[in-house]
């Protein structure tokens, strides 16, 4: 395969990747967890619940990165008041919490309302 086809493929693969990716975060279950971060790749779970103040301001900022990272990072939203078993699993003891996850494995635990360009620098990271 020369260079020009490999690029080809490349593109092509990572426009199917999104077209299949929600463009919006994801609701996540105890039940529906294990299957959701098995899906591979970057996976950003938003560990939060109705009454949460902190929660509320982030919610907007992880619906904004949901779209601007469609097909590159995978997001969900675990409502830790319906969901304890997964937020006992992980020690979630404040929310909100976002749990960034590559390759089905916890690579990073990011607690409380921060700013888009911080939460943008975690996924760098491992992008």
């Amino acid at each position: 395969m020369d260079e020009l086809e490999v690029i080809r493929a490349r593109k092509m693969q990572e426009l199917m990747r999104k077209a299949r990716a929600p463009a919006g975060p994801v609701e996540v279950s105890d039940v529906s967890f294990n299957d959701f971060i098995g899906q591979g790749g970057l996976i950003v779970v938003d560990c939060w619940a109705e009454w949460c103040g902190p929660c509320k301001m982030l919610s907007p900022i992880i619906d904004q990165l949901a779209k601007e990272y469609v097909g590159r990072v995978l997001f969900g939203k675990l409502n830790v008041d319906m969901n304890p078993a997964t937020a006992a699993k992980f020690g979630i003891m404040s929310i909100p919490t976002l749990l960034v996850i590559r390759n089905s494995q916890l690579v990073e635990t990011i607690v409380g309302a921060v700013p888009k360009n911080h939460i943008e620098n975690v996924l760098n990271k491992y992008l």
